[in-house]
């Protein structure tokens, strides 16, 4: 197979200036794609656009605050005028928490499920309407771990609204299925980014309780995405792949 399979496709990571959705929108280049690094700041956004196009891959970068509901239908359009078209859209912009359950405020419940779980469906139908016009689209979903098994080091709210996306995540794919639009999720486990480090989980040896004997890389969960993002996976749709090391067994 040619290594570059993502070639003539254009992806678009939301929250790609850092972190995961920085490795995620690198691996997606590294295999063709055109990327468009969307992030609420522009300094790190340019900083990954100007990385990507000297390693001799094709990126551009919008300022995008996936949370300003009433422009994110102009901003989806403006971001397809860049390349003329979306063939991939990875929901990856988000926040997490680690409030006591009995200390969670309502304006924290609102600012949480408006960022990670309102935004993601948004921005999707958004892009979504874009993609049947193409009859063609890949869309992925960031979830966590927290969805599956509540949350531990991270708040209530958080994985609520994780467990949410892998919901909608099946709603897009029943949708999509007949303009060949697949929908999946990723559930990320303990992985070790500047947000990761932030949490209580990152202090533990992780040779004590992840199978695997390490802590995931922000790479570790680009591969995964590559998967959903391109035609390896065009049988599958409405899935959810758990990246843990082994954690949730």
């Amino acid at each position: 197979m040619d290594h570059m399979f993502m070639r003539d496709k254009v992806a678009v990571v939301t929250g790609s200036g850092r972190g995961i959705g920085e490795a995620i929108a690198r691996r997606l280049a590294e295999f063709g794609a055109k990327v468009v690094i969307t992030d609420i700041n522009m300094e790190t956004a340019q900083r990954v656009v100007d990385d990507i196009i000297a390693q001799g891959g094709q990126a551009k970068c919008v300022l995008f605050n996936v949370a300003d509901f009433d422009h994110i239908k102009e901003k989806v359009e403006e971001v397809k005028g860049l390349f003329g078209r979306i063939d991939v859209w990875v929901n990856n912009a988000g926040i997490t928490g680690s409030t006591p359950i009995e200390e969670i405020s309502l304006e924290s419940w609102d600012k949480m499920m408006n960022i990670d779980l309102k935004a993601m469906f948004f921005c999707t139908q958004a892009v979504f309407a874009v993609m049947k016009e193409q009859n063609y689209g890949k869309l992925v979903h960031m979830s966590s771990l927290a969805a599956l098994r509540g949350g531990r080091s991270s708040d209530a709210s958080y994985a609520a609204a994780k467990a949410g996306i892998l919901n909608l995540s099946k709603c897009f794919a029943l949708h999509g299925a007949a303009y060949n639009i697949t929908s999946n999720a990723v559930c990320p486990g303990n992985i070790l980014t500047p947000m990761g480090k932030t949490l209580s989980w990152s202090q533990k040896d992780p040779k004590t309780y992840i199978p695997l004997g390490r802590y995931g890389t922000a790479e570790d969960i680009a591969n995964a995405v590559l998967f959903y993002a391109s035609d390896l996976s065009s049988y599958v749709t409405g899935d959810a792949m758990n990246i843990n090391g082994g954690l949730y067994m």
